[in-house]
C-alpha cells in the first residue's frame, strides 16, 4: 500500500499543479477602457501560495487581486484555492473592498479554528473604475504597491497596509486613489524582493524601483518580463526559495 502511494504522488502533484494553473487567469482584461494590464507568476515548486485575479464587476469596473499565502507547497496551494474560490463566490460584496476583506478574514479565522492552525495570508484587493480612474483598495499585510508617474519618472509607494489575514479579527482600512493618464501601478509579492543571490544578498524593493524607473516607456507586459529576467539574473543560479508574482497596470 505505501509503495503504491509513493508511486502515485508525482502524478498527483502534477495534477495539482495543472489545477492550480487553471485557477489563475488565462489573460489580463483586454476590454477595460483606459487601462492596459499584464501579469506574471512563477512558483518555486510544482504548486505554491501566490495568486492573482481579475474579477469583472461590470463593463466599467474590475477588482484587482494579488495575494500570498504564508509558506509554499501543497498546503499553501490548497489555501490559495480556498481564498480564490471565496472571492469569486462573493458577487454581492466584490465591489466593496472593506466588506469582502472583512468576510475573507472571518472565513480564514473560522478555518483556522476548525483545523487547529493559523492560516495567514497577505492580500491587496482593489476595485478600479475605468471611466473615472478612481480606485478603492484594502491592503492586508501585502507589500505596498509602487505607483509610477511615467511622464516624470517619479516612483512612490501607494497607501499603507493592515495586518495579515487569518491571524486575528481586523477592521480593514479602505483607501482611495484616482489614477491619471500616464500613471502605472506595480503590484508584487515578496518572493521577488526577497530573492537571494549566491552571496546571500536580497533583491530588495530598491532594486525593483530602479528597474521600474528604467523601463518607464515599456509596456506592462515588457516590464513584467524584465522584472522576472532581472530577478533570475540576480539569483545567478541560486535556488528559488519563494513564489513570485507581479501585476502591472497602466492608465492610458
Amino acid at each position: 500500500m505505501s509503495q503504491e502511494r509513493i508511486t502515485q504522488e508525482p502524478a498527483d502533484l502534477a495534477l495539482a499543479a495543472q489545477l492550480q494553473l487553471a485557477l489563475l487567469p488565462r489573460q489580463a482584461p483586454a476590454a477595460l477602457a483606459h487601462h492596459v494590464i499584464a501579469a506574471r507568476n512563477r512558483m518555486c515548486g510544482a504548486v505554491g501560495g501566490d495568486f492573482y485575479d481579475f474579477l469583472t464587476l461590470n463593463e466599467d469596473q474590475v477588482a484587482l487581486v494579488i495575494g500570498d499565502v504564508v509558506g509554499h507547497g501543497v498546503a499553501a496551494a490548497l489555501m490559495m484555492a480556498q481564498i480564490m474560490g471565496y472571492l469569486r463566490s462573493q458577487s454581492g460584496a466584490r465591489a466593496r473592498p472593506r466588506e469582502i476583506i472583512r468576510g475573507l478574514n472571518a472565513m480564514l479565522l473560522d478555518l483556522g479554528e476548525r483545523t487547529g492552525s493559523v492560516a495567514p495570508c497577505s492580500l491587496f484587493y482593489a476595485v478600479l473604475d475605468s471611466p473615472s480612474g478612481v480606485c478603492f483598495f484594502v491592503n492586508a499585510g501585502h507589500p505596498r504597491p509602487l505607483l509610477m508617474d511615467r511622464p516624470r519618472g517619479a516612483l512612490h509607494h501607494l497607501g499603507s497596509h493592515d495586518l495579515l489575514l487569518g491571524v486575528e479579527p481586523i477592521e480593514p482600512e479602505e483607501m482611495c486613489h484616482t489614477f491619471t493618464a500616464g500613471q502605472r501601478l506595480i503590484l508584487y509579492t515578496d518572493g521577488l524582493t526577497d530573492s537571494a543571490s549566491p552571496k546571500g544578498e536580497h533583491y530588495q524593493v530598491s532594486r525593483l524601483r530602479q528597474l521600474a524607473a528604467g523601463h518607464g516607456e515599456d509596456s506592462p507586459q515588457a516590464l513584467a518580463d524584465a522584472i522576472f529576467e532581472d530577478v533570475e539574473r540576480f539569483r545567478a543560479g541560486s535556488v528559488q526559495q519563494d513564489d513570485e508574482t507581479v501585476v502591472v497596470v497602466d492608465r492610458v
